[in-house]
């Protein structure tokens, strides 16, 4: 685990000197402060009910289906264009500790990014009487939300050197996942079949977090995401190996 950190410092580092980082932390904080601000005026205006961050942490985490594939498909991708690759795996470091590495560099610059929207429930609080734990349940859910993701995009990362193509791939995945919902719709008749579309769609489990609702199975879906994408990336770089 000492080596997997050594690589996120070491990854977290050349995230932050990348524009690209910056471009993404403000494209979504600019968005969701957008909402916000037009939620505060409708009660205002219109009478309506009060905001909450539930709207606020779908749009955030709706946009990181396209954005933090940008983030993450350099993370592995740059390294096998570059070469480096071929000195990283010559060194004392098992290919899962380069994987989780990278996938922790990527988590903890989401989490960067994600801390900035605490405003906004800062601000409801401050200024209102929300419930506390739709708020803490929303914000579970968009951990655990990007926590997959960011695996998505080491395993994209992984398996193309060229970072435009990780990116596509990556976001292609994430939208699938994420439009498993619909096909559900279309097979009520057959529920085993459209319980299988739920069950593999990321907003539907997303959907329970932010009303409030903390399953087990969301916990796990989310998990198993990223824990499968992360072994999968370590396969793709394993089998460099025997090239």
């Amino acid at each position: 685990m000492q080596n997997a950190w050594i690589v996120a410092r070491r990854e977290l580092g050349a995230i932050f000197v990348q524009p690209i980082a910056y471009v993404f932390t403000m494209v979504m904080l600019f968005i969701t402060g957008f909402i916000f601000a037009a939620q505060i005026s409708v009660p205002i205006i219109q009478g309506g009910p009060p905001p909450t961050v539930a709207s606020i942490l779908g749009t955030f985490t709706f946009l990181a289906l396209f954005t933090l594939p940008a983030v993450t498909m350099r993370l592995l991708s740059e390294e096998q264009q570059s070469g480096t690759i071929e000195l990283l795996m010559t060194l004392p470091i098992r290919d899962s500790e380069v994987v989780v590495g990278k996938w922790l560099a990527g988590f903890i610059f989401y989490l960067f990014t994600t801390a900035f929207t605490l405003i906004y429930p800062f601000m409801l609080i401050r200024f209102g009487n929300p419930d506390i734990g739709p708020i803490i349940s929303a914000y579970v859910g968009a951990l655990l939300w990007g926590a997959a993701l960011v695996g998505i995009g080491v395993l994209a990362s992984a398996m193309s050197e060229n970072q435009i193509n990780a990116l596509i791939i990556a976001a292609g995945i994430n939208l699938l996942l994420y439009l498993m919902a619909i096909p559900a719709d279309f097979f009520t008749v057959v529920p085993t079949i459209s319980t299988i579309f739920n069950e593999l769609s990321m907003q539907a489990h997303l959907s329970n977090f932010l009303i409030g609702l903390v399953k087990v199975t969301d916990v796990l879906y989310y998990v198993i995401v990223a824990a499968v994408a992360l072994f999968a990336a370590a396969r793709v770089l394993e089998s460099r190996r025997w090239r």
